[in-house]
C-alpha cells in the first residue's frame, strides 16, 4: 500500500504549512502525502467527487459536512477542534489542534488502523529486535537500553523501547508519561485479546522520550498486569511492532525474574545483549540459568548464537575469569563512580565514556557466545 491521501479542510494557511513541513521532514512521509484545502468551495467539491481512499483532517468551522462524505467507502474522519478537550464519537474523533504535530499524526494514523483492520497503514522499515537481557537485577539494563536506545536515535533510526519488567524503572519514564498510567494495560489487552490488531493500536499507545529522543511505552505501573502476560503473548507483541514497519530497531528491557517469559523472546530476537558483572554471586547464577536453559528443548544454536556478553561497570582487569562460567565478554561497559548513589534520574543522563560504549553494542563483532 502506498501512501494515504491526508486531505486537510482549515482556513488557517499556517497551520496547513506547518504540517505539511513536518510530515515531510518525518518518518510520516513514508505514509502520507498531505492535501491542503482552505477554500471551503474547492475543499467541499474534493470531498464529493474525489473517491480514493482518504483520511479528512476537517477543522470544526467547516462542519457541519454533506453526508455523503461520511458513508466514503475507504478512509476515515478526523475533526480538529481549537478546544484542549478531546472526544467525538469514537468513528469521528475530535483531536485539539494545539499539541505537539507527532502526537497528533499517531493519533489519526491510529484512528485510521482501528476502522480499517483490513487495509492498516504500515510503514515500510525492516525491525531489528534486540533484547537487554541479565541473569539477575541491579545489573544496569535499563540505563544501558536507554543510551543504547538514545545513540541510535541520534544517529537517525526509529527506535523503540519496550520495558517488560515486572517492576520497571519507572524514573526514568515517570516524568515523561503525564500519567499515561493505562497505556501498558491497553498494549496488554491488545496482545491478550487480538496479537494481530496490535500492529495498528502501536502508533496511539507510543511516547516521544524528551531525553532520549527514542519512542517507548509507558512501563507497567502495576506488577502483576507482566504477571498476566504468557509468552506467547509476548513474541506477539515483538512482531506486532515488527509487522507495523514503523521501527528501524526494537529494545526489550526484559524481566530477569520471569526467565520463561525472556526465553521466549529469544527466538524472535536478532541480538541479545547479555549484561553480567565482575562479582562471584552473580556469575554463578549466570552460569546456573544458561545451565538450565541449555537443558531445554530449544536447540542450542538458534539462541545461544545471537548472544553477545556485555560486561558491566568495567574497572579494567576482572577480578573473576569469565571462562571459567562459561562466558566470552564481547563488549564492556565502563564503570561510572557518579552513578554509585544518585538522587535524581538526570545524573544517568551524562556519561561519555558509557555513552559511547553503549552506543557500540548492537555493532558487528567477531564469532557468537562462547559456551
Amino acid at each position: 500500500m502506498g501512501p494515504m491521501t491526508l486531505a486537510l479542510l482549515d482556513d488557517d494557511a499556517y497551520f496547513g504549512e506547518m504540517l505539511s513541513a513536518y510530515i515531510r521532514g518525518s518518518a510520516f512521509a513514508e505514509r502520507f502525502r498531505l492535501k491542503r484545502f482552505t477554500a471551503g468551495e474547492e475543499g467541499l467539491r474534493y470531498l464529493l467527487e474525489e473517491k480514493e481512499a482518504r483520511i479528512l483532517l476537517v477543522h470544526e468551522s467547516w462542519l457541519p459536512l454533506p453526508e455523503e462524505v461520511f458513508v466514503h467507502p475507504a478512509g476515515a474522519v478526523v475533526i480538529l477542534s481549537e478546544s484542549a478537550a478531546q472526544g467525538g464519537v469514537l468513528e469521528y474523533p475530535v483531536l485539539c489542534r494545539y499539541q505537539p504535530l507527532d502526537r497528533l499524526m499517531s493519533a489519526v494514523a491510529s484512528h485510521y488502523n482501528e476502522y480499517n483492520a483490513a487495509l492498516p497503514l504500515r510503514g515500510i522499515r525492516g525491525t531489528r529486535v534486540a533484547l537487554v537481557h541479565s541473569a539477575g537485577g541491579g545489573t544496569g539494563k535499563t540505563v544501558t537500553a536507554v543510551h543504547l536506545a538514545r545513540r541510535l536515535a541520534l544517529r537517525g533510526e526509529r527506535v523503540l523501547l519496550l520495558s517488560l519488567e515486572r517492576y520497571g524503572s519507572l524514573p526514568w519514564f515517570t516524568d515523561e508519561t503525564g500519567g499515561d498510567s493505562e497505556t501498558f494495560s491497553r498494549l496488554l489487552y491488545y496482545a491478550r485479546m487480538n496479537p494481530a490488531a496490535a500492529a495498528g493500536r502501536l502508533e496511539g499507545l507510543v511516547r516521544r522520550h524528551g531525553y532520549g529522543r527514542f519512542d517507548y511505552v509507558p512501563p507497567a505501573a502495576e506488577p502483576q498486569e507482566l504477571e498476566e502476560l504468557g509468552a506467547e503473548h509476548a513474541s506477539g507483541l515483538v512482531e506486532a511492532v515488527r509487522a507495523s514497519g514503523l521501527y528501524d530497531v526494537l529494545i526489550v528491557d526484559t524481566d530477569s525474574y520471569a526467565p520463561a517469559l525472556s526465553s521466549a523472546l529469544f527466538g524472535p530476537a536478532d541480538n541479545i545483549l547479555w549484561l553480567v558483572t565482575d562479582d562471584l554471586v552473580h556469575l554463578h547464577k549466570c552460569s546456573r540459568l544458561l545451565r538450565s536453559m541449555q537443558a531445554k528443548e530449544t536447540p542450542r544454536a538458534s539462541w545461544l548464537s545471537k548472544v553477545r556478553f556485555v560486561l558491566n561497570r568495567s574497572t579494567g582487569a576482572p577480578l573473576n575469569s569469565f571462562e571459567e562460567y562459561g562466558l566470552k565478554i564481547h563488549h564492556r561497559l565502563p564503570y561510572v563512580p557518579e552513578w554509585k548513589a544518585v538522587s535524581r534520574i538526570g545524573q544517568l543522563h551524562r556519561a561519555p565514556a558509557f555513552e559511547d560504549a553503549a552506543g557500540l553494542l548492537l555493532e558487528p563483532v567477531g564469532s557468537g557466545a562462547g559456551l
